[in-house]
């Protein structure tokens, strides 16, 4: 018995040592390794992004992979050890290597660990509907989905594009101009022919297909802070995310016709940071709306320094691009400094309005994507505790809007006082 016990686990250390240095990707078997001696496996970035279909981005020291609106940044370590204790991608015999678990953890993959090797894998999706909206000569088809997924285009007229990993698809009505084939690595889908190739927006859960004239009206983000269990700062009976959530709810009413304008959430409920950041990717202006105890406002942009590789490019390019195809660019590549200036015009509507308001430049994950005029305003609940205070600050964001944009104001401004209240403090910026 004893010889039999012998022979059995010898055969299971001959069976885990094949497994070792193995790393399983979708359906491709390759290599990990474990920087630093330690215990942290790792996988070449690049047969990742290639064998899942991520997008994948090497720029300003850090390397970027992305499953549809969601991204994955590491930092680069040249150095193990560093790599292993704070989960950044390793440089190593001239690849880049990155924490599988940690990735996984970032996109939502799939990741087990079978006797030593990690598997790495997409989640299976579900395509939810397929809606056709039109605005001006604008055309849109706009894909939902269960969750974040990788799309490609495959061709341009008829558009033919490739949902890496979904395998479910609603069935299409009868006489559908919609039609999809099953593939191994997920479905294809078939859009009717048009006139003018198809650009590819990504957002949470979504990836709009459109195309046409880019006639539609600039798009304006409103993020109200916190929600659902996240109250925020609470000053008496007040709740941050209640305020702001008001706030952001006045402000589109007020632009709304003119201009497109979309809230992060329009309900008492969590939205993910990544998720806010990312609706930022694809805004003209985006605001990020908090408050805070006392009666301050703060005025922050992200510096300047911090911008994206993937903007910086865009920017560059932007010059060299003829003019009817640099309307497309510019709509998610604003010029140097917008976010700066944007901050500084409502710093100064708050100021014509009575109202004390300093600017700040601070590296605020929330503002990192975006591409447009982004900014995060902290208001004092002091200016936020009446309805007539909170008007007044969404007429002052208003302004301020139409001003960057070049629009002439919609109607005379109204100057609805608020009634200060010095209550108790408490709480910081989160």
């Amino acid at each position: 018995m004893r010889r039999i016990l012998t022979v059995w686990v010898v055969l299971l250390g001959l069976a885990l040592a094949q497994y070792e240095n193995r790393l399983l990707v979708g359906f491709q078997e390759s290599q990990a390794i474990y920087p630093g001696g330690g215990t942290v496996a790792f996988g070449s970035a690049k047969l990742i992004a290639e064998a899942l279909g991520l997008g994948y981005l090497e720029a300003s020291g850090k390397v970027y992979l992305s499953l549809g609106s969601r991204v994955a940044a590491f930092g680069i370590s040249s150095q193990g050890a560093d790599a292993a204790r704070f989960l950044n991608a390793y440089r190593y015999q001239g690849s880049l290597w990155v924490p599988v678990r940690e990735l996984a953890r970032n996109l939502d993959l799939y990741y087990r660990n079978d006797y030593g090797a990690p598997v790495l894998a997409l989640r299976p999706a579900r395509l939810l509907e397929v809606r056709r909206a039109v605005a001006g000569s604008s055309e849109r088809y706009i894909l939902r989905f269960d969750r974040d997924v990788q799309v490609r285009l495959l061709a341009n007229n008829p558009p033919r594009l490739a949902m890496i990993g979904v395998r479910e698809v609603p069935d299409a009505p009868p006489n559908s101009p919609v039609s999809y084939s099953r593939e191994d690595w997920g479905t294809e889908i078939y859009l009717p022919q048009g006139n003018d190739p198809p650009r590819l927006l990504f957002l949470p859960k979504q990836v709009v297909v459109e195309r046409g004239g880019l006639t539609r009206l600039p798009r304006v983000v409103l993020d109200a802070g916190h929600g659902g269990t996240d109250t925020g700062v609470v000053v008496g009976s007040l709740r941050e995310k209640d305020l702001v959530l008001s706030v952001s709810q006045r402000l589109q009413k007020l632009l709304q016709g003119r201009l497109e304008v979309i809230l992060t959430r329009n309900s008492d409920r969590a939205v993910p940071l990544l998720a806010r950041a990312q609706y930022a990717t694809s805004a003209q202006v985006f605001i990020s709306l908090h408050a805070t105890a006392g009666n301050r406002v703060t005025v922050f942009s992200h510096p300047e320094v911090q911008t994206l590789r993937l903007l910086e490019k865009g920017r560059e390019l932007s010059a060299r691009t003829p003019a009817n195809q640099r309307a497309v660019l510019e709509r998610y590549v604003a010029a140097p400094g917008s976010a700066a200036r944007f901050a500084q015009g409502v710093s100064e509507g708050f100021a014509t309005a009575g109202i004390v308001a300093t600017t700040s430049q601070d590296a605020m994950y929330v503002l990192s994507m975006a591409g447009g005029a982004a900014i995060l305003l902290e208001v004092g609940f002091e200016q936020l505790r009446t309805p007539q205070g909170r008007e007044q600050v969404a007429e002052v964001l208003a302004r301020a809007i139409f001003s960057y944009l070049g629009l002439p104001e919609a109607s005379p401004p109204r100057t609805a006082a608020p009634t200060p209240n010095p209550g108790p403090t408490g709480g910081a910026r989160p």
